[in-house]
């Protein structure tokens, strides 16, 4: 979903004739259900609420929207203004209308532009026409519509991420929390936020943090979806086809189908395309290497003996990964990755070259021995001016840079390459190179080494850093015997003084326990482990947490905001049940939403509501758990509407919409017969 800002006058204008026009009313029947039909959000600089600069936010909205649309029929000052900055910034999707019959006469300066006609009496009947126009100016290929653009078109389009820091801190600290948050709980977590943010401001930006975060945790199928949605709207998006070109060619490894190595190979052409430097075009060649090697791995790494996998791997599909990598880096000489990966396959080659099977790989054996040089004197050259390349990248990146790990993880690399490698030195150049807290970089550095390996390369010397670095890094604990069985349980609030109208009655607890224990009961089996998942809400939920805890059961609170705020917020007149929740939150494993009350303040002037936002996360984490069957036992008297946002019909639509969650519906008017 993209972001629309619309330019207009407001309100009821006169033009130089004195003929009113209605722009609250064209606003109305025409552009907003013409931005809602093409999948747009956004406004006018009516949307700038909170106290501050108004101008400096109308610039902004201005430059970030993907989709601006201006109306010229009347001469404006403040429409012309923001016209002009627009034009200035950017150099597509800037959409001129005008209503007709109007006196004012359009300015020379946009004469020559297109827009499109509506009728100023009734302006909805423009409505297909702007809808078509939309599209049209998405699916356009001419490089600009912007005036300035067409005169200077060498002038770089503004990237809003480099004009200011456009994403809060607080949804930076989120992502953040979402993906430290462990296993079972990051992957839901993260899904929600890529949810969430789309529609806002900063949405773009936004999204590609949720979208790195998902791509490190290896949630591949979700970052892939977070990605594609930047490149629906920005296609040629370079953040975006890199991560899709790494993930297609992933899931070509898991054997999802050779057609996923060409969508890589396809994304890596699309930057290609549009790579606006030396080190991007090296980037997106390295990754076309890296297809290559894949291809070529491809052909040996399940054969079982190492001689035969020797022999498959000498070919000339080895000296076309070497040489892919080689071309990459000299495409950038400081970009050390493809001349590491260079390296790393020259030193394999050079190993391979013994086999009689190198000079099959040639026309004859004078060419295999000739290449055989080329490629010893240009391994002894990669070895010089490798270590070069990654000392410089070390030296560009702080210590507090997240990404500074490959640079280092790429020194130990050398070290391993080294002629005559020590073996302490190396170990303690992986170790010192990735903290204990990241198997994801070892696991990289770890799938290379294994490859040496396999092709009986240094493998005494990859046996040694495996062995030690695999003790940093120990592989998850085996599965419990038995697969789990997550049950979401979800229900009615006990009934709060005063109500009206009963629905589950305080003086019903014990039937209520009674028929969810049943219900809980009927769900084990000697093949599952089963384990719960439920708010606090005094109630159904509490009650559920207690049945399971009795039962011997593991259970975990699923909080919209922290403890404290939830206790006050949660249980007013209810304090027997507030006791039980204390007691509940001191004794079973937490886990909260939100940093504080309430939304969070990058939520701040949106429609979510904090216990609907409760619910859609629970259910996230539940479709996400990794648990092979997923049950929400829910105790509700049926009615598709609830009393309040959040409740427990909403979270039945959610588990509906999932298509993977069974529900087992427990009659709450039971309490009342």
């Amino acid at each position: 979903m993209g972001r629309a800002f619309v330019i207009r006058p407001f309100g009821v204008k006169k033009d130089s004739g004195g003929n009113e026009i209605d722009f609250e009313k064209v606003h109305r029947e025409l552009m907003e259900p013409a931005l809602l039909a093409t999948g747009f959000t956004g406004g006018t600089t009516g949307q700038i609420l909170d106290s501050g600069n108004i101008r400096e936010d109308m610039f902004a909205l201005i430059l970030e929207a993907d989709l601006v649309v201006c109306d010229v029929t009347m001469n404006n000052p403040n429409v012309y203004y923001e016209l002009g900055i627009r034009h200035a910034l950017r150099k597509k999707r800037t959409l001129l209308i005008r209503g007709q019959p109007t006196q004012d006469a359009t300015p020379f300066d946009l004469l020559t532009d297109r827009y499109l006609s509506y009728s100023i009496p009734d302006p909805g009947q423009a409505r297909d026409a702007l809808v078509a126009a939309i599209n049209a100016s998405l699916a356009s290929e001419r490089p600009t519509d912007s005036p300035v653009f067409q005169m200077l078109p060498s002038l770089p389009d503004t990237d809003p991420a480099k004009v200011r820091e456009i994403v809060p801190t607080d949804f930076r600290e989120e992502v953040d929390r979402a993906r430290s948050a462990g296993p079972a709980v990051s992957p839901g977590w993260l899904r929600l936020l890529s949810e969430e943010v789309r529609a806002l401001r900063f949405q773009w930006e936004g999204l590609k943090l949720v979208a790195k975060a998902q791509f490190d945790l290896k949630d591949w199928d979700a970052a892939a979806e977070s990605w594609e949605a930047i490149r629906a709207s920005h296609p040629d998006d370079i953040d975006a086809n890199l991560a899709l070109a790494n993930i297609h060619e992933r899931w070509f490894r898991a054997g999802r189908g050779p057609q996923w190595l060409e969508a890589s190979d396809q994304a890596i052409g699309r930057v290609r395309r549009v790579a606006p430097s030396p080190h991007l075009i090296a980037e997106a060649a390295a990754l076309k290497a890296r297809n290559d090697k894949t291809r070529w791995r491809s052909a040996f790494e399940k054969v079982g003996k190492l001689d035969e996998r020797r022999v498959l791997a000498t070919n000339r599909a080895l000296v076309r990964g070497y040489e892919s990598y080689r071309d990459a880096f000299y495409e950038d000489l400081n970009h050390g990755y493809p001349g590491l990966a260079a390296l790393q396959m020259g030193v394999i080659a050079l190993e391979l070259s013994s086999l009689s099977a190198w000079a099959a790989a040639f026309a004859d054996d004078t060419a295999a021995e000739a290449y055989r040089q080329t490629l010893t004197a240009e391994v002894a050259r990669l070895r010089v001016l490798v270590p070069t390349a990654v000392q410089a990248e070390l030296r560009r990146r702080p210590a507090d840079d997240k990404d500074r790990i490959w640079a280092e993880i790429s020194a130990a690399d050398l070290q391993f390459l080294a002629p005559g490698a020590l073996e302490p030195r190396v170990i303690q150049a992986y170790v010192d190179a990735i903290p204990a807290d990241s198997p994801f970089a070892w696991d990289a550095a770890r799938g290379q080494l294994e490859l040496f390996q396999s092709l009986g390369v240094k493998a005494d010397l990859v046996a040694g850093v495996l062995s030690q670095l695999d003790t940093r890094f120990p592989k998850k604990a085996a599965p419990s015997s038995m697969p789990i069985h997550l049950v979401v349980i979800a229900g009615h609030r006990v009934d709060a003084p005063g109500r009206t109208t009963p629905r589950f009655p305080e003086d019903k607890e014990a039937l209520a326990k009674q028929l969810l224990r049943e219900a809980i009961e009927g769900l084990r089996d000697d093949t599952h482990d089963l384990v719960g998942l439920a708010s606090a809400s005094p109630g159904t939920d509490i009650l559920a947490h207690e049945i399971l805890r009795e039962a011997g059961l593991r259970s975990t609170v699923c909080l919209p905001m922290p403890t404290r705020a939830y206790a006050q917020l949660a249980f007013e007149g209810l304090d027997r049940w507030r006791n039980r929740f204390l007691d509940l939150a001191g004794a079973a494993d937490v886990l909260a939403l939100s940093d504080r009350a309430g939304l969070p303040n990058w939520l701040s002037g949106s429609q979510v509501d904090t216990w609907e936002r409760g619910n859609r996360w629970v259910t996230r984490l539940a479709d996400t758990w990794g648990a092979p069957r997923v049950t929400l036992v829910a105790l509700w008297d049926g009615r598709e509407q609830g009393d309040a946002p959040g409740g427990t019909a909403h979270m039945v639509q959610l588990a509906r919409a999932t298509g993977t969650i069974r529900i087992v519906h427990v009659d709450s008017k039971r309490l009342l017969a």
